[in-house]
């Protein structure tokens, strides 16, 4: 049982990411980079990532600040 799992997960891992895979090696480039980039820009981009963390802090407030009226008949 063990061992016909491990072959199946092998196989899979072959076919996606082995010499005759299924993806293309340059296919796997985009998503790594996409991530990598999200993850890394506020190091690469500060000014861009604080101004985005202030819009959503006041975004936050903003909707605390609100309080349900009550409905006039």
């Amino acid at each position: 049982m063990m061992d016909t799992t491990v072959e199946v997960s092998y196989d899979v891992a072959g076919m996606l990411f082995g010499p005759g895979s299924l993806v293309p090696w340059w296919a796997w480039l985009a998503p790594l980079a996409l991530v990598f980039l999200k993850l890394l820009s506020p190091v690469l981009m500060p000014e861009v990532a604080e101004a985005k963390s202030t819009a959503e802090k006041d975004g936050k407030k903003g909707k605390k600040a609100k309080k349900p009226g009550k409905k006039k008949k």
